[in-house]
């Protein structure tokens, strides 16, 4: 006896199969042209991504506008910057240098795939980092209002310094970086000017910030700096005033001492002071931080130095010339094999400006 149902299911489905075979392969129907406007390289679905902030896609993965502007800001405020003010020029660049960035570092998660086991990453390197990273700040108070102002805390921050390192620890394993002896006489000869000491001071300073402040506060940061002013000229020792006064922690417990300092590695506000002012002659210096009272110890002129003197610093400078280069070509490299694959939106990366 036939089976009535089971004949009346088969015919619905070879109709069905039938319908779906004509309608995608055939005629291009309803079916096929709504899977058409779905796809992810599809006009409306560009358009979509678009209207929702989406700058960059790699391999329809997208990259977001808020994510370039985060960049942009975390990039300045390395740098001791602010967008504010800048031109809209200036503003397009510092967007498309992070979207570069952005770009490089997804490719790069995409082909590496690499773990914490396999590029570790020790405390001391993010101790390292961040200690250079927060020498940059006159005090602990001016770092942790520049962390606030970021909305991030120091453990984001730890975390973000730990990422960085472990992206270019895994970079730097593939890229050769042995210089030569020679090599390095030859580029010592070729730039014996440049590694020559430039002139140098060592100075101290007392330190109380101004971050934050304002009004009384503002006026009551110059009373006590002036006061300490005051006492240095009827006597009092200056590095005993720094242990009591100085809101600087890195130097307050060494009686302020900056150590030897270079020109190109202080701050124009106190540069112009520093390299000009006598020694034991302390004056108060106002910087974007707050207010230092500062005293030149000694001075030194420029000097040269022999290749045994400078040879860890030149092969290091060498080093760090190959390993930027060997980068440079290896994201070239990476980014030409996916460029197929990286879709940019310049319209969206304008918006705003």
């Amino acid at each position: 006896m036939v089976d009535k149902g089971a004949l009346a299911r088969a015919v619905i489905y070879v109709v069905v199969i039938l319908y779906l075979v004509t309608d995608l392969f055939v005629i291009g129907g309803p079916l096929r042209r709504s899977l058409a406007r779905r796809a992810p390289d599809s006009a409306e679905v560009v358009d979509a991504a678009k209207d929702a902030g989406v700058v960059a896609r790699i391999h329809y993965q997208p990259i977001l506008l808020t994510q370039v502007d985060r960049r942009v800001e975390e990039n300045l405020w390395r740098a001791g910057r602010k967008a504010e003010g800048l031109p809209r020029e200036d503003r397009l660049l510092l967007r498309r240098a992070a979207l570069n960035d952005l770009i490089d570092l997804h490719l790069i998660r995409l082909k590496a795939r690499f773990s914490q086991s396999e590029v570790p990453v020790t405390d001391e390197e993010i101790a390292a980092e961040l200690a250079l990273f927060t020498a940059r700040f006159p005090s602990e108070r001016a770092y942790l209002a520049s962390l606030e102002e970021m909305g991030w805390s120091e453990k984001e921050l730890r975390y973000r310094i730990a990422a960085r390192i472990q992206q270019e620890k895994y970079l730097f394993s593939m890229i050769d970086v042995t210089v030569g002896e020679q090599e390095a006489e030859i580029w010592f000869e070729e730039n014996k000017q440049r590694l020559a000491h430039p002139e140098r001071v060592r100075a101290r300073h007392i330190f109380r910030s101004t971050v934050g402040l304002t009004g009384k506060k503002l006026e009551e940061v110059l009373t006590v700096l002036k006061g300490a002013q005051t006492e240095l000229s009827k006597g009092a020792k200056f590095d005993e005033l720094a242990r009591r006064l100085s809101e600087d922690k890195k130097t307050r417990m060494t009686g302020g001492d900056l150590g030897w300092l270079q020109p190109d590695r202080i701050p124009e506000g106190l540069r112009n002071v520093l390299f000009t002012l006598e020694p034991g002659n302390a004056v108060l210096v106002q910087t974007t931080m707050g207010w230092h009272l500062v005293e030149v110890l000694e001075k030194r002129g420029p000097n040269e130095r022999t290749f045994a003197e400078a040879r860890k610093e030149v092969v290091a400078a060498l080093e760090a010339v190959k390993r930027r280069d060997g980068l440079r070509e290896y994201r070239k490299g990476l980014r030409e094999r996916e460029k197929s694959h990286i879709e940019v939106f310049f319209d969206v990366l304008e918006r705003g400006l």
